[in-house]
């Protein structure tokens, strides 16, 4: 039966049981990187679909404009923007936090002849501009609104730049202080605890995605997009896609002898995490109920979110010596500020920041 919500597609079960997806068209596909995502319910579904649906007619409209280095405005690379992938596939929340973000650059004006901010030609926003935006956001509204506003900024710039859409980024050279650091971190045990309790309840894909955000010290998002061409066996070579910096980090002996067998078996799938009932990657809501479930039932502390195994991977990194370059280079980070946190004072050298950390646990894996 032919569903008058565009792109909706109802799914009956063996068992009767319905379910509903977002089952893009192909040229959704091409134009915006959508893929196929299933829902339990229906009103998440039909809100997903009508959401890609606006994006598409906002893509077709700026399609129709040559987006070229010398005649794009800020609002228009922001809008681009927004009809990527890359934006597309954004939690909810995050699109929220950039459209408030947006709304605060409306009235700016830079100097009396650049006019307002949003209305400047992208390609002339110097480091000078975006310096200035910096200061009087953070001397006339708050620091935080102005750490993420060029956050959001320098995303924008990244993506419109990989996608050759503009040359250079004027956000690239400005050191913001880091948000506070959270003082929750998992403790190994704790680790190892879900993994084994995630295998346990039939949700491998999930203690795999543990193993991949401690061990490799990255944020879950990036870790639920790794793909198998970006796995040679023993190391990883990515982009992370909220700050734009490659990463090439080896594997921790137990994640080979993890993700060496999965390959074998799942290796025709494109991405390394997949939900087990639908072979697919999850969606952030299954995500978040799915990790909360298995946290529960190893009776874990419930501030012991995914996000903050990142934090909890570097820690021991610091504690087993290795240098601000080092973390720098497992991590990603650029701020020396939050470098600092995971640095021991004593600094002590060491040859891999990885094998000092599991140097000692090899043996155990």
């Amino acid at each position: 039966m032919v569903n008058k919500v565009k792109y909706l597609r109802e799914i009956t079960l063996g068992n009767g049981e319905k379910k509903y997806a977002f089952d893009p068209a192909k040229y959704l596909k091409e134009a915006l990187g959508c893929k196929f995502e299933q829902y339990d319910d229906k009103l998440t579904a039909v809100r997903r679909c009508q959401e890609v649906d606006d994006l598409y007619r906002q893509h077709k409209r700026g399609a129709d404009q040559v987006y070229r280095v010398n005649s794009a405005t800020v609002l228009g690379m922001i809008n681009y923007y927004k009809s990527t992938h890359e934006y597309v596939k954004l939690a909810d929340n995050s699109k929220k936090t950039y459209e408030q973000l947006l709304s605060g650059l409306t009235n700016i004006q830079l100097t009396v002849k650049s006019g307002l901010f949003i209305e400047m030609l992208a390609a002339n926003v110097t480091e000078d501009h975006a310096d200035k935006l910096h200061a009087f956001l953070r001397d006339n509204i708050s620091d935080h609104r102005a750490r993420h506003t060029v956050k959001f900024l320098k995303r924008v710039w990244n993506i419109c730049e990989k996608k050759k859409k503009i040359r250079g980024n004027p956000w690239r050279h400005i050191e913001l202080e880091s948000d506070p650091v959270s003082d929750v971190v998992w403790k190994e045990s704790q680790v190892n605890r879900f993994i084994s309790t995630a295998d346990d309840m039939g949700y491998p894909s999930m203690g795999t995605l543990a193993m991949l955000c401690y061990d490799l010290c990255q944020r879950p998002g990036d870790m639920r997009q790794l793909t198998w061409e970006q796995f040679d066996g023993e190391s990883f070579d990515f982009y992370q896609e909220k700050t734009g910096v490659k990463i090439e980090i080896d594997a921790s002996p137990r994640l080979i002898k993890r993700l060496v067998p999965l390959h074998n078996k799942y290796g025709q799938h494109e991405t390394i995490v997949q939900y087990e009932k639908t072979d697919r990657g999850y969606d952030n809501r299954k995500y978040n109920e799915i990790a909360a479930k298995i946290r529960k039932q190893c009776m874990l502390p419930e501030k012991l979110k995914m996000k903050f195994l990142r934090h909890s991977g570097a820690t021991v990194l610091g504690e087993n010596g290795a240098t601000e370059d080092q973390i720098s280079a497992v991590t990603g980070h650029k701020s020396r500020q939050m470098l600092n946190i995971y640095v021991k004072k004593t600094k002590r050298l060491a040859s891999s920041a990885q094998s000092l950390r599991f140097k000692e646990n090899e043996r155990h894996y």
